[in-house]
C-alpha cells in the first residue's frame, strides 16, 4: 500500500522559488563545470539504485523489468552520459561574422539559462519523462522544480530520494502531490514551463506560462496512425508493430494507435498479428506486460473494447491487467476510434482507397508520431507529405523517439516543443547576441549632420 501524497500546504513555493532565484542569481548554476559535477552524481546514483527503480517501477506498472531497465533506467543513463559528453562543446560560445562597417568587432551566440524552471512529469514512464527534461534543464544551466506524477507514487518517491541527494534543493527541488499541488503551481511564476501529458491538462500549463510571458514546452499524445501500402511485407512489419504496441502496455505517447490495412491483405495481417500475440503472451501474459495505471483507466479502457475482439488471457480487475486485446474489424465509428487509446488494443481497419484514408487522417488532430510500411519510397514519401506529425518513422516504429540525437516533440494538438540530446540543451537556454567593438576611430560611424552621407552610403553599401 502506497504512502498518502504530501499535502501540498506543506510546500512553500514562493520561499522554495525565492531561495532558488536567488541560488540562479549567485551565479553557480552558470558554471558548466558545476552542471557537469551535479550531472555526474546523478549518474552515480542511478547506478547505484536502478534495482530499487525497477522494483518501484513494477510496484507502480507492473513494468517487466526488461521493459523497465531499457526504457527508463538504461535511456535515461544514456541521455546523462550524452549530455556530459557533449556539454562543454555545446555551452561553448559560437562565433559569427560581422558586417563590413561593424569593424574591428567581435560576436558570437551564447546559450544562456532561462532561470527557475518546473517539470512536470507523467506516469506511464514516471522515471525517464522526469530525468530526461530534468538533465536538459540543469545541463543548460537553470535551477528546476519537479512534480512527478501522483499515478506512480512508488517511482516519485524513489525519484525524490534520489534528487535530493543528488542536487541542493535550491538547485533542484522534487514537490510531491495531486491536482491541489498542480493548482498551486500554475498559480507561480517560473521562467520556464515543460509539461508532458494530457492535451486539457496542457492547455491549463500554457496559459499559465502566458500569463508570464514564460516559454513553455507541452509533450501531449494523440492517435498515432499506422499505414501499411499493398507492398509491405507483412511478417515483418507486424513483428515490428506489435512490439512496440503492446511494449508498456500500449501506455505510450508515440505507440500505434490504430492501423490501416489494404483490404486484400487485411486477413493476412490480422492472422500474423493473432499469432504474433499467441506467441508472447499466451503462456505468462503478465509476466510479459505491465498493468493498467489505476482503476479510472482500467475501466475506460474496458469500455472501449467489443464483444469479437480478440483477446490473449484475461483481465484481471485486481491488479488492472488487461489482455492483450485485437479489434480486427474496426472501422472510424468505433469507441476504440474516438479517443487515444493508450491501452493494450489495437483496432485494425481495412481500406480500399488510400486517398479517401488519407484525406481522413489530414483532417485529424496532428499526433506525436506517423508511421508508414513500404518498400517504395515515393509512398512513403507521399503520406509523409500529406500528413502532418511531430515526427515520422518509415518501416519500423518508435525509432525516431529513441534516438538521441533526434529531437522529439510533438506539433499542433499533440505539443509544441522539442528536447531529448541537445534538442534539450536548446529548449531550456535561449541564443543570447553579443557584439564587442574596440574603442578606435570608426569610419563607417552615422551621426548628424547628415548632409550628403546618404549618397555616399548608398555608393558603399550596395
Amino acid at each position: 500500500m502506497s504512502a498518502p501524497l504530501p499535502d501540498p500546504h506543506d510546500y512553500d513555493l514562493k520561499a522554495l522559488l525565492e531561495a532558488q532565484r536567488a541560488y540562479f542569481r549567485q551565479g553557480s548554476t552558470r558554471k558548466v563545470a558545476f552542471r557537469k559535477e551535479r550531472l555526474r552524481g546523478l549518474e552515480r546514483l542511478l547506478v547505484q539504485r536502478s534495482d530499487d527503480l525497477l522494483e518501484a517501477l513494477h510496484a507502480d506498472l507492473g513494468k517487466p523489468a526488461l521493459e523497465a531497465y531499457v526504457s527508463e533506467v538504461y535511456f535515461s543513463l544514456a541521455e546523462l552520459r550524452l549530455v556530459l559528453k557533449k556539454l562543454t562543446t555545446w555551452a561553448k560560445p559560437k562565433r559569427v561574422g560581422n558586417p563590413f562597417y561593424y569593424w574591428p568587432a567581435r560576436s558570437e551566440i551564447r546559450n544562456e539559462p532561462f532561470g527557475n524552471a518546473l517539470i512536470v512529469a507523467p506516469w506511464n514512464y514516471p522515471v525517464q519523462l522526469s530525468l530526461s527534461p530534468l538533465i536538459a534543464a540543469v545541463a543548460a544551466g537553470n535551477t528546476v522544480v519537479l512534480k512527478p506524477s501522483e499515478h506512480a507514487p512508488a517511482s516519485s518517491a524513489m525519484l525524490t530520494e534520489i534528487i535530493t541527494e543528488a542536487f541542493n534543493p535550491q538547485h533542484v527541488a522534487v514537490v510531491e502531490g495531486g491536482p491541489e499541488l498542480g493548482k498551486k503551481l500554475l498559480e507561480q511564476s517560473f521562467n520556464y514551463w515543460f509539461y508532458t501529458g494530457s492535451e486539457q491538462v496542457g492547455r491549463l500549463y500554457a496559459e499559465a506560462a502566458a500569463k508570464s510571458l514564460a516559454p513553455v514546452t507541452l509533450e501531449l499524445g494523440g492517435k498515432c496512425p499506422v499505414v501499411i501500402a499493398d507492398d509491405a511485407p507483412v511478417e515483418r512489419s507486424v513483428e515490428r508493430i506489435m512490439t512496440t504496441k503492446f511494449f508498456n502496455a500500449g501506455q505510450t505517447c508515440i505507440a500505434p494507435d490504430f492501423v490501416l490495412v489494404p483490404s486484400h491483405r487485411h486477413e493476412a495481417f490480422v492472422k500474423a498479428a493473432t499469432a504474433f500475440l499467441k506467441c508472447a503472451y499466451a503462456e505468462e501474459p503478465k509476466e510479459n506486460m505491465a498493468n493498467i495505471v489505476n482503476d479510472s483507466h482500467y475501466k475506460r479502457l474496458q469500455k472501449l473494447i467489443p464483444v469479437e475482439a480478440t483477446r490473449i488471457g484475461d483481465d484481471d480487475d485486481e491488479t488492472h491487467f488487461i489482455a492483450p486485446t485485437l479489434i480486427p474489424y474496426s472501422n472510424w465509428e468505433c469507441p476504440a476510434m474516438q479517443e487515444e487509446i493508450f491501452g493494450p488494443i489495437l483496432p485494425i481497419i481495412p481500406y480500399h482507397d488510400i486517398d479517401e484514408e488519407l484525406d481522413r487522417l489530414r483532417r485529424m488532430p496532428s499526433p506525436l508520431a506517423l508511421y508508414v510500411f513500404s518498400e517504395r519510397q515515393d509512398f512513403l514519401e507521399a503520406v509523409a507529405s500529406r500528413i502532418q506529425s511531430g515526427s515520422v518513422c518509415f518501416n519500423d516504429v518508435i525509432k525516431q523517439a529513441t534516438n538521441l540525437k533526434l529531437p522529439f516533440g510533438g506539433v499542433g494538438h499533440s505539443g509544441m516543443g522539442r528536447y531529448r540530446g541537445k534538442a534539450g540543451f536548446n529548449t531550456f537556454s535561449y541564443e543570447r547576441a553579443i557584439t564587442k567593438r574596440w574603442f578606435c576611430k570608426d569610419p563607417f560611424l552615422v551621426k548628424p549632420p547628415y548632409a550628403d552621407k546618404l549618397s555616399r552610403l548608398r555608393k558603399l553599401m550596395k
